[in-house]
């Protein structure tokens, strides 16, 4: 729980959790809120930054690439690339039409902590992001 008392998940993942770590320790600690919920109680993107009329959707995709010597590493990677970060942009899609669409943001999967700040949705300003894990 912060000094405002809004209680913000840490992320469910290895790397939600780094994510979440990262933006908790910068300026973006007061603007920003992992694992936001939809009014359908579905996840809306792995951490939301509200800050004025720019929002920043943040997705976080830990797949790893596997390497086989038998198969086509051309190959192996299209699927990976599909797989890890192409679903990825269009899940980002998918949570910008959301937020357009001026519906209710949750904090907490139990949907009871709306998003403590306003915006115009038809006038903000959609910025998203799909962090891929594993490529390596």
């Amino acid at each position: 729980m912060n000094k405002k008392g809004i209680e913000k998940s840490e992320g469910t993942t290895r790397t939600e959790k780094l994510l979440s770590k990262l933006c908790e320790s910068t300026f973006l600690k007061l603007w920003s809120f992992p694992n936001p919920y939809k009014d359908d109680g579905h996840e809306l993107c792995d951490l939301l930054v509200v800050f004025d009329h720019s929002l920043f959707i943040f997705f976080d995709r830990e797949k790893y690439f596997e390497f086989s010597e038998e198969k086509d590493p051309k190959i192996l990677w299209e699927r990976w690339k599909r797989k890890a970060i192409q679903a990825q942009i269009q899940t980002a899609y998918g949570a910008e039409r959301y937020l357009r669409s001026g519906r209710s943001i949750y904090i907490d999967n139990k949907k009871q902590t709306l998003l403590p700040f306003q915006f115009d949705p038809k006038n903000a300003i959609y910025h998203k992001f799909v962090i891929a894990h594993g490529a390596a």
